[in-house]
């Protein structure tokens, strides 16, 4: 990073990285239960585990009275193991969160180590440590941090393997547990993508004849003695069924178009990748376009021959993803821990020789996370969307990454990393000890969850037309009737049976005319977040409570 004794350097600067790492963790662990949970992502991996703890049921999940047997189980099973240790609540659904998170942390670490030195695993931790994009799905999409986890696990384990065949055996183990567990968060991607990275790399690396070392048979085992168990279970309650419909309308229906993404082109994945890692993630450039190369000056041909390992891993799911019919951001969040340690190895190698495309580069990072926080603050700093603490924020960003800048343009690169990592490590607690909570205000399901019960009591008919908070379902305790058509609402609102709603304004307009003596009892705002309403500062539209009992009304 600087000049210098190279190995007085890498020491120093591992001690460092190390002290941030520490700093940087223990936000992943605070105030997880100070906001409400977000829906669709969150919301089913809250309820569900919380009936399977109440029914005794741990084969089949159920969601808002329904089967949901779309993914596997394991992710259910991990929060409801949590809830019977501590009880059901949100942070204890989020503490399982935090530890998937940590997880693919410490996965990224070895990642690093396997692929250079204690440093490059320090800083590429570090890196996925730090990053504002990690933090925030830490607390909010349990089932993508927890293969991403199982996936980061799997490709540290085969690198290290690799790297120190002496223990090649227990890590090879290792990694037959971590597809294992793979496959029961979230199906055969967990097999598919190692598979084909392994494949790759042994064509590329001319390296077929090393397979036979690979454990398959024992392997193989492993993973079904994972898999088979509950997939057993779920065929003597269901039969065939559930399973045939996961594994070719849940996978392959999606993957070819049965839930096609709008507007996503075949470059759609490009901002993602590089957005996933921000500030650090532009840094890949440099690293990227050289990690297929032969080896370098300095560098060990297992050096080499990893990092070659790691570049097809990246692009080998970008580029699966890319031609997807479906194309969500997190299907490519696996790439993370192989993206931070290309970029930690650009980082700390030749220590006595600075890159100088790197450095300017990360100048160049310095000045987009300035200019991220004079954004922040525009956005997020008066008006509708005002968010608490979004100065200190604000001035974090500018001032961090303007010194950032100023370090790598005289050159510091060590000092310049450090600046940034300081910087954005002081950015998470901001965000979520003051930025995240005051959120609350916009998010509508806590509140309309004590107005229903207050109104409706335990036993009144709560519904949901054409909108539907999965987060409500968690907060009343008690399945919700979708109502998608205007039929099932005039069914739904007869007059002899109480009857509460929630929907949209332009819902409520269409629906009034038709179904007589409706009005609305209270409205909540929306928070959706999308630019288009940030940059107009204009409100998103409210949600509204609408009963066929109107003995209290708000317009």
């Amino acid at each position: 990073m600087v000049t210098g004794d190279g190995q007085a350097t890498a020491t120093g600067a591992a001690r460092v990285a190390l002290v941030l790492l520490l700093a940087a963790l223990p936000v992943y662990f605070i105030f997880l239960g100070a906001n409400s949970i977000w829906d669709a992502n969150e919301a089913f991996y809250v309820d569900t585990p919380r009936r399977m703890v109440e029914t005794g049921d741990y084969v089949t999940p159920y969601f808002n009275g329904q089967e949901r047997l779309n993914k596997p189980v394991l992710s259910y099973w991990i929060v409801a193991g949590l809830y019977n240790l501590f009880g059901v609540t949100v942070g204890v659904e989020r503490l399982g969160i935090a530890v998937g998170a940590v997880g693919i942390i410490a996965a990224t670490l070895l990642t690093g180590f396997a692929l250079r030195s204690i440093l490059t695993g320090l800083l590429a931790a570090l890196i996925v440590a730090t990053a504002p994009r990690m933090v925030m799905f830490s607390r909010r999409i349990f089932i993508d941090i927890w293969i991403t986890c199982f996936m980061a696990i799997t490709l540290a384990c085969f690198a290290m393997a690799e790297r120190y065949p002496r223990y090649r055996r227990a890590w090879l183990v290792g990694m037959y547990a971590a597809i294992g567990c793979g496959v029961l968060t979230k199906g055969p991607v967990a097999v598919v993508f190692p598979v084909l990275t392994c494949a790759i790399w042994m064509t590329v690396e001319g390296r077929w004849a090393d397979l036979r070392r690979l454990m398959l048979v024992p392997g193989t085992l492993i993973i079904l003695a994972i898999v088979v168990p509950w997939y057993a279970a779920l065929y003597h309650a269901h039969g065939w069924g559930p399973i045939v419909q996961f594994f070719v309308g849940e996978n392959f229906g999606r993957y070819t178009g049965e839930m096609a993404s709008e507007g996503r082109g075949v470059l759609f994945y490009l901002p993602v990748l590089f957005g996933d890692l921000f500030p650090w993630a532009p840094l890949l450039l440099v690293p990227i376009v050289r990690a297929w190369r032969p080896a370098f000056a300095g560098e060990s041909s297992a050096e080499a021959s990893i990092r070659r390992l790691l570049w097809i891993w990246i692009v080998s799911m970008a580029t699966v993803f890319s031609l997807s019919q479906s194309k969500q951001d997190l299907y490519i969040f696996p790439v993370v821990p192989a993206v931070a340690a290309l970029v930690a190895q650009a980082l700390v190698s030749r220590l006595d020789a600075p890159d100088r495309w790197l450095i300017r580069l990360l100048g160049i990072v310095g000045v987009l996370s300035a200019s991220s926080g004079i954004a922040a603050y525009w956005l997020f700093g008066f008006g509708h969307y005002q968010v608490s603490g979004i100065g200190w924020v604000a001035l974090t960003c500018v001032a961090g990454g303007m010194t950032t800048w100023w370090l790598a343009w005289r050159g510091e690169r060590t000092r310049a990393v450090f600046v940034l990592a300081a910087t954005f490590i002081l950015f998470n607690y901001l965000f979520v000890g003051s930025a995240l909570p005051s959120v609350e205000r916009l998010k509508p399901s806590v509140p309309l969850a004590a107005e229903i019960r207050e109104r409706a009591g335990t036993d009144g008919r709560v519904g949901a037309y054409h909108l539907l908070f999965p987060s409500l379902i968690y907060y009343l305790g008690r399945p919700i009737e979708e109502l998608g058509s205007v039929e099932q609402a005039q069914a739904f609102f007869a007059p002899e049976r109480p009857a509460w709603a929630i929907m949209s304004d332009g819902s409520y307009t269409e629906l009034v005319t038709i179904v007589p003596g409706l009005c609305v009892v209270d409205r909540r705002p929306l928070f959706e977040a999308k630019l288009s309403d940030l940059v107009s500062r204009q409100p998103a539209a409210d949600v509204l409570l609408v009963t066929n009992r109107c003995d209290r009304q708000v317009r």
